[in-house]
């Protein structure tokens, strides 16, 4: 199967509109879980917002390849996942951190594509770190190395929120979390700043790179 045969497979999970669950968590292995808790619809204050099904794509690539755990959202329950005071989407997330060792979740989020930053690192102003502050240079390099320019950190999107998944992972499971808006520049065949493969192959080595860290902090 080609990149792009791959990629259409993943595409046509998201545009199914008969999945059963409001979410999926596939159990994996490492320390390191991937979300997408907007990979379908989501309902805002009455608003309904477009999927960003590129970050459930990723993130089932992600656990196709590399085999991390990961969980994202299959159905639309005129839910935010992100947003919501009460989320069973979250809940179900930080019951699995509890019970799997996980020590660091990467949700991951869509921007629009007129908007002039490429890759978004969203840490809550540095809460949500959990006081791993070196987490973003290596966040930072993980995209910088494809030669993406436009890489902020907490800007425009910060994953302040205390009901964001970023913030209620950090608070309630005392780990790093980390919100990273891609641009759908990036995501989306064609555009010119096209790089789904790269994001992809970058993410996995991200993750990769993580868990070992984690492996010889936890041997020291």
């Amino acid at each position: 199967m080609t990149a792009e045969q791959q990629i259409d497979h993943a595409l046509a999970y998201f545009t199914d509109k008969e999945h059963c669950c409001s979410y999926e968590l596939l159990s994996g292995e490492g320390s390191v879980l991937i979300s997408a808790p907007h990979a379908v619809l989501q309902t805002r204050k009455g608003e309904i917002k477009c999927a960003e099904r590129f970050t459930g794509m990723l993130c089932r690539m992600m656990h196709e390849r590399i085999q991390c755990p990961v969980i994202y959202k299959t159905r639309h329950l005129r839910d935010d996942a992100n947003f919501d005071p009460v989320s069973d989407y979250r809940d179900a997330l930080c019951q699995y951190i509890k019970r799997h060792q996980v020590r660091l979740v990467i949700d991951l989020h869509q921007m629009k594509p007129e908007r002039h930053t490429d890759v978004c690192i969203g840490t809550g102003r540095g809460r949500n770190l959990m006081g791993q502050k070196g987490l973003v240079d290596s966040f930072k390099q993980c995209f910088t190395a494809l030669g993406i320019p436009q890489v902020t950190v907490d800007e425009p999107f910060a994953a302040i929120h205390p009901c964001t998944v970023s913030a209620t992972v950090a608070e309630r499971c005392k780990i790093p979390a980390v919100q990273v808006e891609l641009n759908t520049r990036l995501l989306m065949n064609g555009y010119e700043d096209y790089r789904y493969m790269d994001i992809l192959d970058a993410l996995c080595e991200l993750v990769a790179s993580l868990d070992q860290a984690s492996i010889e902090r936890i041997a020291r």
